[in-house]
């Protein structure tokens, strides 16, 4: 029994510590890429795709106005409406964005039908709330001067207030961030972040109703033979979704529809094809849903084998009565609102997955914002 618990231990284990700290030190000893020439920025359309966002749209807009000051190129911002019912349609068009009013269909039929719209040699992908930073557009199209580019990650960051989830968000992001980076050293970024990328326009797939569409469509680019980069400078800044049951729900439908699009490319997991990116898929991308799924059999192992393993039977027991204590509405302090949120987002990978292997998906889009 005691090599059950090994090896259940060691596959969230090698998950979440191994493989981003090989990869980070792999990234940190490799040779720095040979800058690539200058050469004419492309043309840009800025896509978001919008259901009933008055309450953020406008803000945005202003902010991806300011971040074009930046950008003295072609440029044009498209907002895909998604059949929104209030007043979204009329807060684009008077910040001066072209608006395309679409029936409601869920953000995939909203993106099929915006992308022939588009001008802009490059698509720059982004949600309806996060807010751009003033450099960030010259820092996520600078690396299309690299032919063999084919997308770009940017980084998306949480604002610092005190919601109930933010610390725990703040960590995931650096984490997250702090690993694309190293694997964009080493062999590209495995997928981009909804919340920002760019894609070049010939590489932008129809994107089909029931995956996670900024994975489906950024690693089109790996399937057409190009590299996903990240830069680390292009930032968006979001916030927190506050409630329990809305970070729940988010996290089950996320996953359910990243392994519905894991399944779409699994294609790209043939090393044979993609190399050591292939690798980095199946570790960054599929494990992580499955890891979770190891810690309630070490919790029930852990508690029968006794001895030393008591001290991880303590610590899984403490943190699921942590979780249910914040689900419950009790005040956390700050760390142990982090134990919350982390547990609450690995709750949601193992049912998620449980759900997805049971045949459900999901194929229409309905933001979780409060």
């Amino acid at each position: 029994m005691q090599t059950l618990a090994w090896f259940l231990l060691l596959i969230p284990a090698a998950t979440f510590l191994a493989y981003p700290l090989v990869v980070m030190l792999a990234a940190a000893l490799a040779p720095r890429r040979e800058a690539v020439a200058t050469v004419t920025p492309p043309s840009i359309t800025i896509l978001i795709c919008a259901h009933n966002e008055a309450a953020n749209i406008g803000a945005k807009l202003a902010s991806v106005t300011q971040a074009l000051a930046s950008w003295p190129h072609p440029a044009e911002i498209l907002v895909a409406d998604d059949g929104s019912t209030d007043a979204t349609i009329a807060i684009a068009e008077a910040a001066g964005a072209r608006v395309l009013a679409c029936p409601r269909g869920g953000k995939a039929a909203a993106l099929n039908r915006a992308i022939p719209q588009a001008t802009g040699e490059v698509i720059v992908m982004t949600d309806a709330d996060p807010l751009f930073d003033a450099d960030t557009l010259p820092a996520l199209l600078a690396p299309f001067a690299d032919p063999g580019i084919g997308a770009v990650a940017g980084r998306v960051e949480t604002i610092r207030r005190r919601a109930r989830f933010a610390a725990a968000d703040r960590a995931f992001r650096s984490y997250e961030s702090a690993l694309r980076a190293a694997e964009d050293r080493l062999f590209g970024c495995v997928s981009a972040d909804g919340g920002l990328y760019a894609i070049r326009r010939a590489l932008v797939p129809v994107v089909v109703a029931d995956v996670t569409d900024d994975f489906y469509v950024s690693t089109a680019a790996v399937a057409a033979g190009h590299r996903i980069a990240y830069a680390d400078a292009a930032r968006v800044w979001e916030h927190s979704i506050p409630g329990a049951r809305q970070q729940w729900r988010r996290r089950v439908r996320i996953t359910v529809r990243g392994l519905t699009g894991l399944w779409r490319r699994r294609a790209l997991m043939n090393p044979a094809r993609t190399g050591w990116y292939a690798v980095a898929l199946v570790l960054h991308k599929v494990a992580r849903r499955l890891a979770p799924l190891a810690l309630l059999p070490l919790w029930l192992v852990s508690a029968l084998l006794g001895g030393a393993w008591w001290g991880v039977f303590a610590a899984l027991t403490a943190a699921a009565l942590v979780t249910l204590a914040g689900a419950l509405g009790a005040r956390l302090p700050g760390p142990l609102r982090i134990v919350h949120g982390i547990m609450l987002h690995l709750a949601g990978l193992a049912a998620g997955t449980i759900l997805f292997v049971a045949g459900r998906r999901y194929a229409q889009w309905t933001p979780q914002k409060t």
